[in-house]
């Protein structure tokens, strides 16, 4: 699977965690919710933009190499 392909999944992912967390807050919403988001799904926001940064940045580098080395088709 390419970068862009594994990005895609990585942020559907996520966009699924959030869905089934917000249907979760409908009917759980209590001191051990709160702490489970702000202390183990909060977290994952900075560090998915960072992942997601790093792709896109690997991304360019892979098809400036590709570029480079008459490899287009990839």
């Amino acid at each position: 699977m390419s970068i862009s392909g594994s990005r895609a999944k990585l942020k559907d992912a996520h966009r699924q965690l959030l869905v089934a967390w917000h249907r979760a807050q409908d009917t759980w919403d209590d001191p051990v919710s709160q702490a489970l988001w702000r202390k183990q799904i909060e977290p994952m926001e900075s560090t998915l933009r960072a992942t997601l940064n790093a792709m896109d940045s690997m991304n360019e580098v892979l098809e400036r190499v590709r570029r480079e080395c008459g490899d287009e088709e990839r």
